[in-house]
């Protein structure tokens, strides 16, 4: 098993409660507070038509902001949108991934649970909740940055299993685009973080990450021509598989004027 692959709540609060102990200089009252936080936050049992829960995943690059917000957009109030890590946690999200990878996903994993509290607690009226990255891909991020290609846990294997004690969604996407579209959008951005200079850097750690999404067994390929054909095809999605919404595709004329990025 991989070490910095972590499947419960409790796994990952042990692990950011053992750096906690050995009191290392990085180490701020906010990150003490956020642990504190994590382990008041009860874990969230779905019940049964509650709520719609879509996750969009994908390597940096993708377009998966975009997408997320037009897609909320489409869907109208009674959606919501969660990003995880939530942006509040910008602070601390910056000091936990110059730390080990164990330490660094113990906490993206501990947001998770955040999240899902937030996704049934904070949501009220809202039915659908969109979110933009979730436990997936903390687990692939963990393997790019962990494992070669041909090392990679096959498919089927205990790494890729869901966590128990995080709700399950009603439908994933996996968004991908062409690698020059990829660094390209993210040429646009400023500054570039270290993970995704890795990634640009680094092709097996891109191809170990597409391998890693695919082999959970719980995402559908979604590929990005531009936000608007993703979305379209998200709904399409949702129709498929039964999922109510009364949102309006983009027309094919809407299509037309909109640019790859």
């Amino acid at each position: 098993m991989i070490n910095s692959v972590y499947h419960s709540k409790k796994a990952c609060v042990e692990a950011l409660r053992a750096v906690e102990r050995l009191r290392p200089s990085w180490w701020t009252p906010p990150c003490s507070e956020f642990l504190h936080r994590v382990e008041q936050t009860p874990t969230v049992t779905a019940q049964p038509n509650q709520k719609t829960l879509i996750v969009l995943e994908g390597i940096d690059g993708v377009g998966k902001s975009l997408v997320a917000q037009s897609l909320i957009e489409k869907l109208g109030d009674s959606a919501v949108l969660i990003r995880t890590p939530h942006p509040d946690l910008s602070g601390i999200r910056e000091t936990f991934r110059a730390q080990t990878e164990e330490t660094a996903r113990a906490f993206y994993s501990a947001a998770n649970y955040l999240a899902a509290w937030d996704a049934f607690h904070a949501t009220k009226e809202r039915k659908i909740v969109v979110f933009d990255r979730w436990w997936c891909s903390t687990c692939a991020m963990a393997l790019a940055n962990s494992c070669r290609l041909a090392a990679l846990p096959a498919a089927g294997d205990a790494v890729y299993q869901w966590p128990q004690d995080l709700p399950p969604f009603q439908l994933g996407a996996l968004l991908y685009v062409e690698e020059h579209i990829r660094q390209a959008r993210i040429r646009q951005r400023a500054p570039e973080d270290a993970e995704e200079r890795r990634l640009r850097a680094q092709q097996e750690m891109r191809e170990v990450a597409m391998e890693a999404y695919r082999r959970f067994g719980l995402l559908n390929e979604v590929h990005v021509a531009t936000y608007g054909v993703a979305v379209n095809r998200i709904l399409a999605l949702m129709t498929e598989k039964g999922l109510p919404h009364s949102a309006k595709p983009f027309s094919a004329e809407e299509l037309a004027a909109l640019r790859q990025f």
